[in-house]
């Protein structure tokens, strides 16, 4: 694996990017983005949620447990947008249940044109992180202690 990558601010990141988590299992599959969403983080939980409601639990939200995301992988299929896999164990293995897709690289409406500025964003992402890495959670702790 490529390195270590704190929690919060892989979240933090991938918000900004204003990409798309999933959460699949056998009974179906669940989208959530927004180019408004929040972190709200707790010692167990992270909760993702939309700006501007007066009761943030009263419109669409995601809560992460923090122990359940441990290492992650890019997945890349040819002619595909590719996408993040979260795993709960320390070295990517098995299924992910949850995925966050990059912004989409094709443009649907204009004949699956490109899109280079969403590739930019990934090509960035790939050179800042790798492809494979572990996922250190710094709840309860200061942002570096630990992480080696």
């Amino acid at each position: 694996m490529a390195g270590n990558v704190i929690l919060e601010d892989l979240l933090a990141e991938l918000i900004a990017f204003r990409g798309a988590f999933i959460l699949q299992n056998a009974y179906g599959s669940m989208e959530f983005q927004g180019d408004d969403l929040y972190l709200s983080p707790t010692k167990e939980w992270i909760t993702i949620y939309h700006e501007g409601a007066s009761n943030p639990e009263s419109q669409s939200h995601l809560h992460l447990r923090r122990a359940m995301l441990r290492s992650a992988r890019i997945a890349r299929e040819l002619e595909e947008t590719p996408y993040l896999q979260f795993f709960q164990a320390p070295k990517p293995s098995g299924e992910s249940t949850l995925v966050w897709y990059f912004p989409s690289f094709y443009d649907y409406q204009k004949g699956k044109a490109d899109i280079p500025e969403n590739q930019k964003i990934y090509d960035a992402f790939v050179d800042a992180h790798g492809g494979e890495f572990a996922i250190i959670d710094t709840a309860g702790r200061g942002k570096t202690d630990d992480l080696i």
